[in-house]
Formats: structure tokens, C-alpha cells, sequence
């Protein structure tokens, strides 16, 4: 009794009412199911619990739902904004400098260390 006004905005006029969502794709079945019909809710568990991959938001309510509650003069709805985290100084990330680059050598490094030693024993 406490919430037929809801149940009315949004259409629901028999308990319980299920609706299934998924990720992007959004509401896949919604139904009533009373005892002699809860053979729909386990076929529908079935067929709509299988994973599956949505990429993109979630979708929630579609917008006349929400415009139908929104004017439902019985429900009042006290939605407070939840204040941004300012980052504390430890957590604002430094500027990245330029580094320079080193010159490149075309000969490895192996190859260079045994030059140097041949030309060391050929001078001394």
C-alpha cells in the first residue's frame, strides 16, 4: 500500500513485478508472476542469465518512466548532489619534463668495448 502510487506511475499493477536488465542493452523482459506463474520467471533466469558482453553505460528506467514519476505529486524524492573529492597535494600528479635524448650508437656495445681494447694494446 505504501508504494501503489509508484507502482501505478510506472505501470506495475500486480505484485511481484520483475524486470530484467543488462548493462547497455538496457530492459530485456519485464513481467508480473504469481505463484501460478512462476514458471515465467525461471524461463526467463534461464534465457537472460547466459554472460554476455554490453559495451557502454547501463541503462536504468526509459525517460516516460522517469517523467512519470517525477510527476507523481504522492512521492517526493530528496536527491542531494555528492560533493567532488578534491585531491590532496600528495595525489595531484607532477608535470612529466622533457627528457633529453642520448645519442644513439650504431655499434653495440660488445663490439665497442673490444675496439677500445685492441686499440689500447696496439699503442702501448
Amino acid at each position: 500500500e505504501e508504494h501503489k502510487s509508484m507502482c501505478y506511475s510506472l505501470n506495475v499493477h500486480v505484485l511481484p513485478f520483475f524486470r530484467f536488465y543488462r548493462g547497455a542493452q538496457g530492459r530485456l523482459c519485464s513481467f508480473s508472476c504469481t505463484n501460478g506463474t512462476i514458471k515465467k520467471f525461471k524461463d526467463a533466469l534461464a534465457k537472460h542469465s547466459t554472460e554476455r558482453c554490453s559495451l557502454g553505460p547501463s541503462r536504468g528506467l526509459e525517460e516516460s518512466e522517469l517523467m512519470a514519476l517525477s510527476a507523481n505529486k504522492d512521492l517526493s524524492f530528496t536527491y542531494t548532489k555528492r560533493p567532488e573529492p578534491v585531491p590532496a597535494p600528495s595525489e595531484v600528479a607532477e608535470p612529466v619534463h622533457h627528457v633529453p635524448k642520448l645519442p644513439f650508437s650504431r655499434t653495440p656495445r660488445i663490439m665497442q668495448e673490444s675496439e677500445e681494447k685492441s686499440v689500447v694494446k696496439a699503442g702501448s
